[in-house]
């Protein structure tokens, strides 16, 4: 909270302009008095320097002789809860970035891939966090209770184009579309936009053509560029997976942080070996103001450290049939890696075998402090959910 004061010095003017008339009377009235000790009043001051409750003893226990202490000290109290209120919490929770009112960088989907795939790095420093607009055919759209996430036809084997709607709107596959969103980054051959609007759309098939799907299964004959997934033997089944999610729950006395991001890419393969990756800007808060000081330096540091990944296997691998209906229950290992620092978790989990799809879901708990981030502001260990939706 005092580092969120200090950012805002607004809010802090505004509470010590209301504080200031209680002190001011108070110390007035105590360094006044002829009827106690100069040790009582020494007493009394280290008392008043309990916030809000030393000054209101010392109005009760006056107030026969002094009622604006008591006064004062509740309109302060008052003054101070709205303004912590209204600008930590309510006002950030209502600001985020408005991107139909930004001016926008328009490109192709191809020449902003290539752009990436040449330079991974200065097309970061030019891009990411910046609002992009870009114009192309819907390849496929997914829906589910976190949000809208529509992906745009690439024509690049291997490279895909996602943007999460900041509210649903209404289009269908191949339609012609254009969109507006903040960049957050490039992970395994995939663009992402965030807090996204389609600004011009049709809702008419442009074509009959088949439109790849990065959730079917993977052909290992095809080759394989540098930043997908790695090379495996022929034998081996990988599932691909774009309709991912990672939450994380943070639980603590002064209040609960929550933030989920659904643009998370994954693959599993029958021979188990399982992969998660994730733009860290890509995790969206209720709150603004908490999103911002998620990727600053003290946390996630997500303009140095933008992606975090999970490579593993399931090590009971060989009771899970992909081929037959059921529910099985999975243990799984690997490295993880966040803010640059890679350490080696276990977790349990299940998969879902359906008729047509495989669904990943694990929860689990990690300690912040093993990953560099040391703070004060959430708790010492969260909760991690974790879930996929492969197509078979």
């Amino acid at each position: 909270m005092l580092d969120i004061l200090k950012e805002m010095p607004w809010v802090t003017a505004i509470i010590l302009t209301a504080w200031l008339p209680v002190i001011i009377i108070t110390l007035l009235h105590l360094i006044n008095r002829k009827d106690i000790s100069i040790t009582r009043k020494i007493v009394w001051l280290i008392i008043g320097l309990i916030p809000i409750i030393g000054l209101l003893i010392y109005g009760l226990i006056n107030y026969k002789v002094k009622k604006s202490i008591v006064w004062l000290t509740v309109l302060a109290t008052i003054i101070s809860l709205i303004t912590v209120w209204y600008f930590i919490f309510y006002q950030p929770s209502i600001a985020k970035r408005d991107v139909t009112k930004e001016a926008a960088i328009a490109l192709s989907v191809t020449s902003l891939l290539k752009e990436f795939e040449v330079n991974e790095t200065e097309a970061n420093i030019k891009y990411t966090n910046k609002v992009i607009e870009v114009s192309g055919v819907v390849e496929k759209i997914l829906n589910d209770e976190t949000g809208m996430v529509i992906f745009l036809q690439t024509n690049i084997e291997g490279k895909s184009f996602s943007g999460r709607l900041k509210a649903k709107q209404a289009t269908q596959e191949n339609a012609t579309i254009t969109l507006k969103g903040i960049l957050t980054g490039y992970i395994l051959g995939q663009i992402q936009l965030n807090e996204a609007v389609i600004t011009n759309g049709a809702n008419t098939a442009l074509s009959n053509e088949p439109t790849s799907t990065k959730d079917s299964t993977i052909n290992l004959k095809v080759p394989i560029k540098k930043d997908s997934i790695k090379v495996v033997q022929p034998t081996e089944k990988i599932y691909s997976s774009s309709k991912g999610l990672i939450k994380f729950i943070s639980i603590t006395a002064v209040e609960d942080i929550e933030a989920s991001n659904n643009q998370v890419i994954s693959t599993i393969s029958s021979n188990g070996k399982v992969q998660f990756a994730a733009l860290i800007k890509g995790f969206l808060f209720e709150n603004e103001l908490m999103q911002k000081h998620f990727n600053e330096d003290k946390y996630m540091h997500s303009d140095k450290f933008s992606k975090s990944e999970f490579d593993g296997t399931i090590t009971n691998i060989n009771s899970i049939n992909f081929n037959t209906t059921g529910k099985y229950k999975v243990n799984a290992v690997g490295n993880l890696t966040i803010k640059g620092i890679t350490k080696k978790i276990t977790t349990e989990g299940t998969i879902d075998v359906n008729n047509n799809t495989i669904l990943l879901h694990s929860i689990f708990k990690l300690k912040i402090k093993d990953f560099g981030i040391i703070t004060d502001e959430i708790a010492e260990q969260i909760d991690i959910v974790v879930s996929a939706t492969y197509k078979k």
